[in-house]
């Protein structure tokens, strides 16, 4: 008897697209179970093709797990870029809205974001992920430092920062994700979680920044004279 997602996806297939059937396939195993649980031969049966068919798009499992990652990263940057579009023009805000939105993108989308950080994919990305991942440094590197010149952290190193900021960001969504057996996050919203712990790097606001040292000094001066 046939699921109502593998019916969905053979009717995808039938259009002539098998490589987008085997990845949303992919996509949906490795939510549901975890990366070492896909084979080549499971995503066939599940298509309803036979055992060599997805060898006409992916020579094997890694291939296929590039693939998928690749294009879950396209859809992680996009994300990213846009929640910040969506938080104003305030740089600070912007980029506290992409800390936000890569811990959502690890529970709203967990299979794409368990495949691009997988060692097996890490370890041999090909030149479309090594790209990708380029690309959207650049990105959150720009955006360091638009919320740097804005007030956050003026007298860091733009690149510690950044690093710092991000290490963050992906470190509480590989936690809140992956957690191992782990119930320490029952009950809580995630969401909400996330917000919190972005907050503790990045202020909501350009407005919530710690003054500079000099316009401290300033206001100290100001203090003395009155």
């Amino acid at each position: 008897m046939l699921t109502s997602t593998t019916w969905m996806t053979r009717v995808t297939y039938h259009h002539g697209n098998l490589k987008q059937a085997l990845l949303d396939r992919a996509a949906e195993v490795i939510a549901d179970q975890g990366i070492e649980a896909l084979s080549l031969r499971g995503l066939a049966r599940d298509v309803g093709v036979s055992h060599a068919a997805p060898a006409r798009h992916f020579r094997d499992k890694k291939a296929l797990l590039s693939a998928l990652a690749t294009e879950g990263y396209l859809r992680f940057s996009a994300y990213v870029t846009d929640a910040a579009e969506q938080a104003g023009s305030d740089p600070v805000a912007r980029y506290n809205a992409m800390g936000r939105a890569v811990i959502r993108f690890a529970i709203t989308h967990p299979a794409y974001f368990a495949t691009f950080n997988h060692p097996d994919v890490t370890q041999q990305a090909e030149k479309d992920l090594l790209k990708s991942h380029k690309e959207y440094l650049e990105i959150v590197m720009m955006a360091a430092a638009q919320a740097q010149a804005a007030g956050w952290h003026p007298d860091a190193d733009p690149l510690v920062l950044m690093a710092f900021s991000s290490a963050a960001a992906t470190g509480a969504a590989n936690m809140v994700t992956n957690r191992r057996g782990s119930d320490i996050f029952d009950g809580r919203d995630l969401e909400e979680l996330a917000e919190q712990i972005i907050n503790l790097v990045v202020p909501p606001s350009a407005d919530l920044c710690a003054p500079r040292n000099e316009d401290k000094a300033r206001q100290g001066e100001h203090t003395w004279q009155s």
